[in-house]
C-alpha cells in the first residue's frame, strides 16, 4: 500500500514524518472529500493515503462528490479535509502543496495531542466568548507566514470545539473568495464573514479579533503573575538574534529570544539564499528551520510574544511583555528593519489589495501572466523580479536610477530572463478602487507621464530600522534612525547591545549572523566582568 500511495513523498520526508508521528496520542480520521478527474482533488487524496501509511494513528476515509457522506456533510468545494469531525470542527479547503502541507501535518498533531499553540493569556480570554464564531484563514503555498496563523486558528477550535469553527483554504484554488473579499494578500483573515485583515497576529490579539469581529493593532499590557528571570532577553528572532540565542546559551547564560510575529526575519521570504556560506543555494525558509532548530538547543524561543515596554532599574532591565514581565541582566536588540515605504496616493488604501512587500507570500496570485511591477534596484528588488518571472508572472522593473545596486549576478539573471526596466522612473500613484488597476509613472529626466496598466505593485525600495526599543531606552542613533553600535557591539548603554539590520551596514544574512555571534560574546564578558565599574 505504501508503495501505490506514497510515492508522492519522498523517503526522506516520510522518515521525517515516522520520527514526528511517534508523538501522536490519541487516532485521527481523516475525511477526504474529492471530485472524479480532478488534479488537486486527486494530489491530495494521494497525500493523505501516503500519509496515513506512516503511522497507525492515522485513519484516511476516501469520499466522492456524489456520496451520500458528502452530501450529509454539506460538502460543496473540493478537494475538503475534515479532521475528526465527530469532535472538532477543523477544515482544510483546497490542496495543501508547499507551506499548506506544513500546516495540515501540525494540524494532525494538535488535533492527536488535544494541542494548542495559545499563550495561557489567550486561552483565558477565549474561554470568555459566548458566542459561536466561524473563523476562515485565506492561504497560498507560497507564504511563510500562513502557518503560524492558520495554527492560531485551528487552536482555537481545538480549545473551544463547541463555538468555534476553523477553516483553512487555498486562495488559487477558490479564487471566487478574492473577489468576495478582495484578497490579493495572505494570510488573509475571515471571522463569520467579517474581514479582519492581513498579516500574521500574536494570539493575544488574535482571541480579541475573535471576541471584538474587527482588526486589532495594539499590543496588549501583560499578565499579572510571577516575574521570570534571564541573564539575557534577545529581542527579534531574525539570523541576528537566533545566532546571539545560540552563542548565548553555549556560554551558560539563560537566555529567551522574543518575536512578535514569526520567526526568520526578511530571510523568511526570501525565496532563494545563493551568498550564505555553506550553501551554494538554499530557499530561505529552509535556512531559518535549520537556525531555529538549533538556536532551540539553547535558548528558549517565545513566537508571538513582543517586547512593549522595556526600563532599567539599576543594574537590572524590567522588560513587559504581551504575556508576562520578564528581569534581565543584559538585552540584545535584534528586531531587523521593516520595508519602506514609496508614500505615494493609493500605496497605503491598496495594500493587500496589489500593493504587497513580499512577492514570495503574493506572488501565487499572479502566476497566470497578470501584469506587476517590481518597484527598486537592489539585491531584493532584482530577487523579487526574478521569483515573479519564474512563477509565471509578467513583471517589470521600476528604478529610480541608471543602474542597479544588485549583485552583478543578479543583474545577468535579469537580463538573461529579458525582464523589462523602466530606467530613471519613480512611482507617483497607484490606481484602482478595490484592487490595483495600474500606475502613473514619472520619468525623472524629461519629466514624462506614462500610464500602465498592471495588477499588482511590489515594493522593494529599501528599509526602515524597528528601533522602537531602542527609542525606549533613549539610546544614541545615527541620522537614519540605526543603533549606533562599537566593534563589539555595545550600544551607549552598558548591557544592551545590537546587531542586524537594525545597525545599518551591509544587510546581509552572513553580516547579521556574525554580529548576532559577537554580541552574545560581548555580553557574556561584561556580564562576566564588567570593565566599566573598575573605571568608576
Amino acid at each position: 500500500m505504501e508503495k501505490e500511495f506514497g510515492n508522492i513523498l519522498p523517503e526522506e520526508t516520510k522518515q521525517v514524518l515516522r520520527d514526528a508521528f511517534k508523538d501522536l496520542k490519541d487516532k485521527v480520521l481523516i475525511e477526504v472529500f474529492i471530485k472524479d478527474n480532478e488534479q488537486y482533488s486527486a494530489f491530495t487524496a494521494e497525500l493523505l493515503k501516503g500519509i496515513s501509511e506512516l503511522t497507525d494513528k492515522i485513519d484516511v476515509k476516501i469520499y466522492k462528490s456524489g456520496d451520500e457522506t458528502t452530501k450529509k456533510k454539506g460538502i460543496t468545494r473540493f478537494p475538503t479535509i475534515l479532521i475528526n469531525s465527530d469532535k472538532y470542527r477543523v477544515s482544510y479547503v483546497g490542496a495543501p502543496l508547499g507551506e499548506e502541507a506544513r500546516t495540515l501535518i501540525m494540524a494532525i498533531m494538535l488535533v492527536s495531542t488535544n494541542g494548542t499553540i495559545l499563550s495561557d493569556a489567550a486561552l483565558k480570554r477565549l474561554f470568555e466568548l459566548k458566542e459561536p464564531r466561524h473563523i476562515q484563514i485565506f492561504v497560498s503555498p507560497t507564504c511563510p507566514y500562513c502557518p503560524q496563523q492558520a495554527l492560531t486558528a485551528i487552536s482555537a477550535a481545538i480549545a473551544k470545539p463547541d463555538l468555534i469553527t476553523a477553516e483553512i483554504i487555498e486562495m488559487y484554488e477558490n479564487r471566487d473568495y478574492i473577489d468576495k473579499y478582495h484578497i490579493v494578500t495572505v494570510p488573509f483573515t475571515v471571522i463569520n464573514d467579517i474581514p479582519i485583515g492581513t498579516g500574521v497576529k500574536p494570539p493575544e490579539i488574535f482571541v480579541e479579533e475573535i471576541h471584538n469581529l474587527s482588526s486589532i493593532e495594539r499590543a496588549f499590557a501583560p499578565v499579572a503573575g510571577e516575574t521570570v528571570n534571564v541573564d539575557l532577553a534577545i529581542i527579534g528572532g531574525g539570523p541576528s538574534g537566533l545566532t546571539a540565542g545560540i552563542y548565548a546559551g553555549r556560554s551558560g547564560l539563560k537566555s529567551v529570544i522574543f518575536e512578535k510575529a514569526t520567526i526568520g526575519g526578511q530571510v523568511l521570504v526570501t525565496p532563494i539564499v545563493e551568498n550564505y556560506p555553506g550553501f551554494s543555494q538554499i530557499a530561505g525558509k529552509t535556512l531559518v528551520d535549520i537556525m531555529y532548530q538549533q538556536a532551540l538547543q539553547y535558548s528558549h524561543i517565545s513566537e508571538g510574544e513582543g517586547v512593549v515596554d522595556i526600563r532599567r532599574v539599576e543594574d537590572i532591565f524590567e522588560l513587559k511583555t504581551n504575556r508576562r514581565t520578564y528581569n534581565a541582566r543584559g538585552v540584545i536588540i535584534a528586531t531587523g528593519a521593516e520595508h519602506k515605504k514609496l508614500d505615494v496616493s493609493g500605496e497605503k488604501s491598496l495594500y493587500g489589495k496589489g500593493v504587497s512587500y513580499c512577492a514570495t507570500c503574493d506572488g501565487y496570485f499572479f502566476k497566470d501572466g497578470k501584469k506587476v511591477i517590481v518597484v527598486g534596484g537592489g539585491n531584493t528588488a532584482v530577487t523579487d523580479a526574478l521569483y515573479l518571472h519564474s512563477i509565471g508572472a509578467d513583471v517589470s522593473l521600476v528604478h529610480r536610477g541608471d543602474k542597479l545596486r544588485a549583485e552583478a549576478f543578479l543583474q545577468k539573471s535579469l537580463s538573461d530572463n529579458k525582464i523589462p526596466v523602466y530606467w530613471n522612473t519613480v512611482v507617483k500613484e497607484i490606481t484602482g478602487k478595490d484592487h490595483v488597476g495600474g500606475v502613473r509613472l514619472q520619468n525623472l529626466k524629461d519629466n514624462s507621464i506614462k500610464v500602465l496598466e498592471v495588477e499588482g505593485v511590489f515594493v522593494a525600495i529599501g528599509y526602515v530600522p524597528n528601533n522602537e526599543i531602542a527609542k525606549m531606552l533613549d539610546l544614541k542613533l545615527d541620522s537614519e534612525g540605526y543603533i549606533k553600535v562599537d566593534s563589539k557591539q555595545r550600544t551607549s548603554m552598558h548591557m544592551v547591545y545590537a546587531a542586524g539590520d537594525v545597525t545599518g551596514g551591509i544587510k546581509q544574512i552572513a553580516t547579521a549572523v556574525g554580529q548576532g555571534a559577537v554580541a552574545a560574546i560581548t555580553a557574556f564578558e561584561d556580564l562576566s566582568n564588567p570593565y566599566w565599574k573598575k573605571k568608576e
